[in-house]
């Protein structure tokens, strides 16, 4: 007897199952994944935090990410800024970045200082959208040159703040109220840590910084420090040998055709290397050598003048008979905090005494001087002075930009050794 198959009714109580178990997958996986979803949305969705700039000094650029230009001007109203801006200072102007909860626009998140010379992207600014969120507020911003400091002053929001600032070397994330100075130029990123605490990221190694201290990132290496929160503005003051990569020394000036010229040699004083400025003749000769700083300067606590030196011979006394001759001095480009532009400089000398034909400052000089300092000849001297006192002792406003440093020897017949120069800032 033949055994027959119903294969349409198996087919069909497949086709059942089938469909019973796929509606099962389907109702298992609309039940997770419709809370996953859901959670996720309410995780991560974001909303802008408010950003209002405001130019505090001259005149202010921004760039929105459709590369259309704006200006705000000093003394204007702040103006809101969106996410994907871009911040540019020139030589003459600085701002102030403010970062708000959207629920209250009188006590920032956070304050950015953006100084001359800077260019600042504003990538994000954003809070969670939803109270159930556990994610943080989040600033995140590029320094791609110049300075700014950060102000982080404690919260007045039960979410956490946090602040990512990337750089052309490394990134600094801060989580804590604090102030902190972030500094970019071609070589390296510089971040001090004035109060509060932060940490430096760079070629996958970390470093913690705390209180007082600074961190450097030079490109492509790893983070440097913990430093001193004292930093020198001048570069190879030592003149060790990378020396001549930063300093300009200059032809010698020569009054008279047929007088000779001096000579500027590198030399050492005691086995430390030194720049030595030496000339035998009649009438006026002089040489200086200089060094770009273009460094703002503004909110610095203390602004330090280090000079080392020694002179070993001088022909006329004091500085000459306008004061405008003497063996050393060291000269300060600046622009004050009124935007003018100001020499400041102190003369040196070790040969003869005050008198009405030998004044003891320069009298055809139009700069910003105190009067010219004695020195014991052939004795290795140590000059230190804070430029901000000094500026404020003689009735000056304090100095917002360094534009550059000159050490200038001159008279007839001098020697002059210069051993070290610095200049460190204390922010």
């Amino acid at each position: 007897m033949t055994q027959k198959y119903n294969y349409p009714q198996r087919e069909r109580q497949r086709l059942a199952w089938i469909i019973l178990l796929g509606s099962f997958s389907a109702c298992l996986l609309a039940t997770l994944s419709v809370p996953l979803f859901m959670n996720a949305a309410i995780q991560n969705t974001k909303r802008p935090l408010t950003t209002i700039l405001q130019a505090n000094q001259g005149t202010v650029r921004v760039d929105n990410n459709a590369s259309e230009s704006t200006v705000i001007i000093a003394g204007e109203p702040g103006q809101s800024i969106q996410a994907e801006s871009r911040i540019l200072t020139d030589a003459t102007s600085a701002a102030t970045l403010l970062i708000y909860p959207n629920e209250n626009v009188t006590l920032p998140l956070a304050r950015l200082q953006v100084y001359s010379r800077s260019t600042v992207n504003l990538n994000e600014a954003n809070t969670p959208r939803f109270e159930l969120s556990d994610e943080e507020q989040q600033l995140i911003a590029h320094l791609d040159s110049g300075r700014i400091q950060l102000n982080i002053p404690e919260s007045t929001t039960e979410r956490p703040f946090r602040t990512l600032m990337t750089t052309p070397h490394g990134e600094a994330t801060f989580t804590e109220p604090g102030q902190y100075a972030i500094l970019v130029d071609n070589e390296s990123t510089q971040v001090t840590v004035l109060n509060g605490s932060t940490t430096l990221l760079a070629q996958d190694e970390t470093l913690p910084l705390e209180n007082n201290q600074r961190g450097i990132i030079l490109t492509h290496q790893p983070p440097e420090g913990p430093l001193d929160a004292e930093r020198n503005l001048i570069q190879h003051g030592n003149f060790d040998d990378s020396w001549e990569n930063n300093w300009a020394v200059y032809i010698w000036n020569v009054e008279l055709a047929d007088e000779p010229k001096g000579e500027s040699t590198l030399t050492e004083v005691a086995g430390e290397k030194a720049i030595q400025f030496s000339r035998v003749g009649m009438g006026h000769a002089d040489v200086k050598m200089r060094q770009v700083i273009d460094q703002d300067v503004t909110d610095y606590k203390a602004l330090t003048l280090q000079l080392t030196f020694r002179i070993t011979n001088q022909s006329l006394g004091v500085c000459g008979v306008q004061g405008s001759e003497c063996p050393l001095f060291i000269r300060v480009n600046y622009t004050d905090d009124n935007g003018v532009r100001r020499i400041w400089q102190q003369g040196f000398y070790a040969n003869g005494n005050v008198t009405p034909t030998t004044p003891d400052a320069c009298i055809s000089c139009a700069v910003t001087q105190d009067n010219h300092i004695k020195v014991p000849m052939n004795v290795v001297q140590f000059y230190e002075a804070d430029l901000l006192k000094e500026l404020a002792r003689q009735g000056f406003p304090a100095p917002r930009f360094i534009e550059d440093i000159s050490l200038v020897s001159s008279g007839h017949s001098f020697d002059v050794e210069i051993i070290a120069i610095g200049l460190v800032a204390v922010e």
